[in-house]
């Protein structure tokens, strides 16, 4: 499945992309995200919890992450495992930050998800997009705090909350149902 998510910085770019290269930093700003290893040549390895009601899963996996400095854009790619539940996932994410003509930074974040195992059912039914969304929601939030911050201590201190898995489970649920009505 393919999730596009966007979202704009009230920070110029050269400030946005210097944080985005920041790979264990901008870690801290993704929900259920931990890095526990970097390789130094942009592999990385580390694990991502999800937990979508009754079922939750941790990633364990590595990471390649490629920026091209001329463009602003990064290539991330990933496969991870959970070993207690047996699920699988792959990503590829694009990554581009564009300058806007009021000096803001313009995010739009590109991935392609596969699932398989018991979490893949969430994929068929949209709760994947609606849980993406609000992950990516809070991972904007975290990235114009760290750039908003008063210092590097303070911006160093700031992280992504903790994801509460059945309230993340019940918002995306409820946002995929009145989505269904609004096209009926």
């Amino acid at each position: 499945m393919n999730v596009t998510e966007h979202f704009v910085v009230s920070q110029p770019v050269d400030a946005v992309w210097s944080l985005f290269q920041d790979v264990p930093e901008l870690a801290r700003c993704l929900p259920g995200a931990e890095l526990t290893e970097d390789h130094g040549d942009g592999t990385y390895e580390g694990s991502v919890s999800v937990k979508l009601g009754p079922i939750s899963a941790s990633f364990v996996g590595k990471a390649t992450v490629e920026f091209d400095h001329d463009a602003n854009t990064i290539a991330i790619k990933g496969r991870g495992v959970d070993r207690s539940g047996g699920s699988q996932g792959r990503v590829d994410v694009g990554v581009d930050l564009v300058g806007t003509d009021e000096g803001h930074t313009s995010v739009t974040i590109a991935a392609a998800v596969q699932l398989a195992g018991p979490i893949a059912q969430f994929g068929r039914t949209g709760l994947v997009n609606e849980v993406s969304k609000r992950l990516i929601d809070e991972f904007s939030d975290c990235v114009h705090a760290k750039l908003d911050a008063a210092s590097p201590e303070v911006a160093e201190a700031i992280t992504a909350p903790e994801v509460h898995g059945l309230s993340l489970f019940f918002a995306s649920l409820w946002a995929t149902v009145r989505g269904w009505f609004r096209q009926s």
